[in-house]
């Protein structure tokens, strides 16, 4: 049953916290930008040297909690380089990824972004996505918040995709998936991408650019600003119920509309999301859900893992 969503913040009440989202990801944008192509000091979080972090990764993540720790004091910080900040059970969380897109960044390829979601209770609510380039042909900000529509800078749009045969569409699916092809079989994807940022790829499903976006292990960061816009848009936005199928449309992350959910909570959200196109949601992605998890179980009886 859909919950009682009028319990949630208007639009008006958003609006403060918006306008100042799409500064924060303007600022952060800035940063990202001046140092894109510049020398960088380069870390990684894994021994497989594939989840690089750089300082601007850092730098734009604490630019971001100052201002929020700043002009929001009840408010909490959830950010993918480990911030942790705010009262347990704090109704509004910034959930932010300073810079999606980290290996595209340091490669030099221009497909990046500085994504600022903020969450009410679990359920995203205000979307600031700074993004070097798009359907717009120049940076800027993507922004939402819930009731006030879907923006790119100034001007509002909502979710159209163009006129096309399917197999001449695009859509985003995670590299390495199987059982993916719109030209022939089940499945209606049409011709697959993947940007190597799923914040970017889901900002974009949110204006149609892709007429659905899936998503599989990202945490919530990488998807609580796209989200708010997708929703936005127009755009239908599906996640798998906790614990696994069947999938539902997406009203919050984790915890519910009568309680917060905790730091830890939101941080361990890994799971499964697809947006785009509502006739084609949710059915495509739980078929690719579920080729997923027979290629998975064969992987185990063979080689004693999954991918």
């Amino acid at each position: 049953m859909v919950p009682n969503e009028s319990v949630l913040p208007d639009a008006e009440t958003l609006k403060p916290i918006e306008e100042a989202a799409i500064a924060i990801a303007r600022e952060g944008g800035a940063l990202i930008l001046d140092r894109f192509r510049s020398a960088l000091n380069v870390e990684f979080k894994s021994g497989n040297n594939d989840d690089p972090v750089t300082e601007v990764d850092k730098a734009v993540e604490a630019q971001v909690l100052a201002r929020v720790k700043a002009d929001f004091p009840d408010h909490a910080v959830l950010g993918e380089e480990g911030t942790n900040h705010g009262a347990p059970g704090a109704d509004f969380v910034w959930a932010i990824d300073p810079l999606d897109g980290t290996t595209n960044f340091i490669n030099g390829l221009g497909i990046f972004c500085c994504s600022i979601g903020v969450l009410w209770r679990g359920a995203p609510v205000v979307g600031a996505l700074f993004l070097p380039e798009g359907r717009h042909i120049g940076s800027g900000v993507y922004h939402s918040r819930r009731g006030g529509g879907a923006y790119f800078e100034d001007e509002r749009f909502e979710f159209r995709t163009p006129t096309l045969p399917v197999g001449s569409r695009i859509s985003s699916v995670p590299a390495g998936l199987t059982g993916v092809d719109g030209r022939k079989g089940r499945y209606a994807f049409g011709t697959v991408r993947t940007l190597g940022s799923s914040a970017a790829e889901l900002v974009l499903t949110a204006e149609g650019t892709f007429q659905v976006g899936v998503f599989h292990s990202l945490r919530i960061w990488d998807v609580a600003a796209g989200a708010a816009i997708c929703k936005e848009s127009g755009a239908a936005v599906w996640v798998r119920r906790d614990g696994g199928a069947p999938w539902e449309e997406l009203q919050h992350f984790r915890g519910g509309l009568d309680r917060a959910p905790s730091l830890e909570e939101l941080r361990g959200w890994n799971d499964w999301l697809a947006a785009g196109e509502p006739s084609l949601l949710p059915e495509l992605p739980q078929s690719l859900q579920r080729a997923q998890s027979r290629r998975s179980v064969v992987k185990r009886m063979i080689f004693g893992k999954d991918d």
